[in-house]
């Protein structure tokens, strides 16, 4: 009876998944916190020194790739189940919960870039326009930043959002820091330079399998969050649908061409990664020559769109547990 008691005064998943939110809404991610990413990052920065790809034709890498995803996606849903069994595991759930999710960090950064571009200091926002980007970013212009800054802001909607936000609803802290693991692994290894091309095969895959459903729940609700915010609601459902696989990944035009319908935006084409200039689809239709209005506008859908994932997160979590799922 008693332990029954004490089971019903638990906080729930959901109740634990709203409170890191609003960490996250409220705090962002101060400098110089220890945060897991960081220290997954200089693991998968030991780990690649050690397993790497030794040449362009070691396919050898692929299958020590495997090995690296592993050892990451597993140590760190590993960790999440120690620390969350501790003596104060509501605390490490929501504290752990909260570091999974990138919402602030991602609208101060796209803010940052606005506001240097609105003050005329162009060099200052392509140095923070680093922060959201991997492209070049060292002769672009007013409306090329704009456009990278949207991008960012619609592909990371998905990976920094919504996905760590489903994980954490159906998985708790263990599932969602495995997911960072993950997509902290393909965003260093996942390319296909040289020095990547095997390595970073299972990285990128398994990243592909973490973030496909979340892409396509991004559709409707930029279309919804769209619709709430006096934007194009439809055009974020018919760019999103007509657009959505126009990417060599089978997720990162899902979020992008919604937003694009929904702001009226022609997104995507040629964009120069480490001196080489690589064409991509064109992504939605209109306006091409963006300022920073539209960056604004972007950063605005991405709060409710943001708002409408939680509420998502917050009823797969309670229908987890209704199913017995939660913790």
């Amino acid at each position: 009876m008693g332990k029954r008691r004490s089971e019903s005064r638990k906080p729930s998943r959901a109740r634990h998944v709203a409170a890191a939110f609003a960490l996250d809404a409220l705090l962002g991610d101060p400098e110089g916190y220890p945060h897991p990413v960081r220290l997954m990052g200089r693991c998968i920065e030991g780990l690649e020194t050690v397993l790497g790809q030794r040449h362009a034709g070691d396919r050898g890498a692929r299958l020590r790739g495997c090995l690296l995803a592993a050892v990451m996606a597993g140590g760190s849903w590993a960790a999440g189940r120690v620390l969350t069994a501790g003596p104060w595991p509501g605390v490490a759930e929501t504290l752990l919960l909260y570091t999974a999710f990138a919402w602030k960090d991602l609208e101060r950064s796209a803010l940052r870039v606005a506001e240097d571009l609105e003050r005329g200091e162009v060099d200052a926002a392509r140095s923070h326009l680093r922060a959201l980007v991997g492209r070049d970013t060292e002769l672009l212009q007013e409306s090329d930043i704009c456009k990278a800054v949207v991008e960012s802001v619609a592909e990371n909607y998905c990976d920094g959002v919504l996905a760590p936000l489903v994980w954490a609803a159906v998985g708790g802290a263990p599932a969602a820091l495995a997911f960072k693991a993950i997509s902290t692994m393909d965003s260093m290894l996942g390319h296909k330079d040289e020095r990547h091309l095997h390595l970073g095969w299972c990285p990128a895959r398994l990243d592909d399998l973490a973030v496909f459903a979340p892409a396509r729940m991004s559709v409707p609700l930029i279309a919804a969050a769209a619709a709430l915010c006096g934007l194009d609601g439809a055009g974020a459902w018919r760019i999103g649908l007509r657009d959505r696989l126009r990417h060599a990944s089978p997720n990162s035009a899902h979020p992008e061409a919604a937003f694009a319908g929904a702001l009226g935006l022609e997104l995507g084409g040629a964009v120069r990664y480490r001196g080489e200039l690589h064409a991509y689809p064109s992504i939605g239709e209109g306006c091409r020559e963006l300022k920073t209005a539209q960056v604004r506008e972007a950063v605005r859908l991405l709060r409710a769109a943001s708002a409408l994932g939680l509420c998502l997160a917050l009823a797969l979590a309670w229908a987890a547990e209704r199913r017995g799922g939660g913790r």
